[in-house]
């Protein structure tokens, strides 16, 4: 019986670290993401930084968007909850555009310099699914682009110069987006000031 809740758990920690940022990645990621929200929003995730930078709950993009906004809605809620809450939804997003390179990522992901692409039309006029959607299909082309791409040999030693940093450095920018555009998407149905 031991081993068979061993063996369940070990499956079940594989799984859900498959398509995964190191972790080390998702406390850069979520902090870029803070710089693009709106000012009250970005206030409140500074305030509460140490829950921010726990690692994240498992869940879905969807699921994780609607327990946050859930906890926004529910009086008398200890915003440390509700940071919880977003910081879970922001790492859901993150996964859309993990390269799969955490030993690059891991040794690197101070050197990515972000880039934020803005907020989608879609997240802007609230629809998540459609936004998520679209930003699975895009991910999912790009990455195998990307990786095509990276069969190429490195012409020189230099880490920052290979397609490999290259990839993982693109889908940061991207996972940054995702993440910020999730948040938006939070704040905005909690009925949040949307001022920067």
């Amino acid at each position: 019986m031991k081993k068979a809740l061993l063996i369940s758990i070990v499956i079940t920690l594989s799984i859900s670290s498959l398509f995964a940022w190191p972790n080390v990645a998702y406390v850069n990621i979520l902090r870029d993401a803070e710089r693009a929200v709106p000012k009250k929003m970005a206030e409140l995730l500074k305030d509460f930084d140490r829950v921010l930078v726990q690692p994240c709950r498992a869940r879905t993009v969807e699921d994780a968007v609607a327990q946050a906004i859930a906890s926004f809605s529910t009086k008398n809620m200890n915003p440390a909850v509700s940071v919880a809450a977003v910081r879970d939804a922001g790492c859901a997003a993150a996964r859309i555009s993990d390269p799969q390179l955490d030993t690059l990522v891991a040794s690197n992901v101070s050197k990515f310099a972000a880039v934020f692409y803005g907020f989608d039309p879609a997240i802007q006029n609230g629809k998540l699914a459609e936004y998520l959607k679209m930003r699975r299909e895009q991910s999912e082309r790009l990455l195998a682009r990307l990786r095509r791409s990276s069969e190429l040999p490195d012409r020189e030693d230099v880490v920052e110069h290979s397609p490999q940093f290259g990839i993982a450095s693109i889908a940061f920018s991207h996972a940054v987006t995702d993440v910020a555009n999730v948040w938006y998407h939070i704040w905005k149905s909690s009925n949040g000031d949307l001022a920067h």
